[in-house]
């Protein structure tokens, strides 16, 4: 399936099938596809798109940052995306602390980067003394602090993960940051996917969290590329650390991400409240549906970010999704979903934007009761 255009929720292939989009870009699109932001861009497309040169809306991005996360430092590292932003982050706590080990927990994701893919079935060339520079954790569950010891530099974790999103991890998370600063190791919290789409101050604004280090990229970039490291002062001004990139802090995704972050602050054309009600309508109705029609079936999220598990089991994290599930149900269900004009990506995530009113939400529910009478 290849796509040829897309507006507002929507997504039209090569052979003009038009699909209702839940992937919006990964979560990027917060406010949908080819949007009154995004169409203002050609302003900056006639004023060149690189200089690698710093250039004037780097300033406005880093005062908006500001008025968003007065408790962090006021100027932020850019770059192109979220797995570059997370291999900044994660050399400037091996820079700040002096010690190498990361922790990072099972069934996150933190993107591409060598050490973060020894699960992954794609993990083929990563040498394995780089797994050994990394401490993969058992998420949500509180054998983890053991494992957390004062020898290592950081322990990177999302606020929600796309594996498993869910809204009653508030515990866990104050218990790692409170664990993180009684032995010494950074706290990264990994916002690419949640910053400003849970939230205007994403995940750490929901769960009352504030990291050592934050990691942007997603919405921020306003269907641009970018990726964005923040952090305390002392951290931030870690000197000798390499950060250079051709496209960072290039115009257009700068220019981009003023207008986004100007939009937030302003609470023009993202209504947060709006996001977290058509989520919780999505998983309220649906698992009222499976729960009377003993449906094996259940949904799970935390607001916009939700995502269908094939089990009517509790689980706590990736590995009880992945003991509980039948091999393969993610993708056939997905595949029938598009048959029925809905576009589920391969993460299986769905990612709802302002675009998505109460009908299309409604109406993407009624596909997938529809659909899921299989399952009974």
């Amino acid at each position: 399936m290849e796509i040829k255009k897309a507006n507002k929720c929507y997504v039209i292939d090569e052979d003009g099938n038009k699909f209702i989009d839940t992937t919006m870009g990964s979560g990027a699109q917060i406010i949908g596809h080819n949007n009154s932001l995004i169409k203002k861009i050609s302003k900056q497309i006639k004023k060149g798109t690189v200089y690698t040169i710093p250039n004037h809306h780097t300033k406005k991005v880093n005062s908006y940052l500001n008025q968003i996360n007065p408790e962090l430092h006021n100027e932020y590292i850019f770059c192109n995306s979220g797995t570059e932003a997370n291999m900044r982050a994660i050399r400037l706590a091996r820079a700040y602390t002096g010690k190498d080990i990361i922790g990072r927990f099972h069934g996150g994701w933190h993107g591409g980067l060598d050490g973060f893919l020894e699960e992954h079935p794609d993990n083929k060339g990563v040498p394995k003394n780089i797994n050994n520079l990394f401490k993969v954790l058992p998420y949500n569950d509180d054998s983890c602090f053991n494992m957390i010891t004062s020898d290592m530099a950081a322990v990177i974790i999302e606020p929600v993960q796309g594996s498993n999103p869910r809204s009653d991890i508030k515990k866990f998370l104050k218990k790692l940051r409170k664990h993180c600063t009684k032995v010494g190791v950074l706290l990264i919290l990994d916002e690419i996917m949640t910053g400003f789409r849970l939230s205007k101050k994403g995940g750490a604004g929901i769960f009352d969290i504030t990291p050592d280090i934050v990691t942007y990229g997603k919405v921020l970039g306003g269907g641009f590329p970018i990726g964005v490291v923040g952090g305390k002062t002392k951290i931030m001004k870690t000197q000798n650390v390499f950060y250079g990139g051709t496209f960072s802090a290039n115009p257009l995704s700068m220019y981009a991400a003023k207008l986004i972050l100007k939009t937030i602050i302003n609470k023009k054309h993202i209504n947060y409240k709006y996001l977290d009600s058509i989520g919780k309508l999505f998983r309220d109705k649906l698992n009222k549906h499976f729960e009377e029609t003993n449906t094996p079936i259940r949904a799970i999220g935390c607001g916009p970010i939700n995502r269908l598990i094939f089990t009517d089991k509790f689980i706590k994290n990736r590995k009880d999704r992945d003991k509980f599930e039948t091999p393969n149900a993610q993708k056939i269900f997905s595949d029938s979903l598009k048959k029925s004009g809905v576009f589920i990506n391969g993460n299986g995530l769905f990612h709802f934007s302002m675009s998505h009113t109460l009908k299309v939400v409604n109406q993407i529910i009624k596909v997938i009761i529809n659909e899921s009478k299989c399952y009974n």
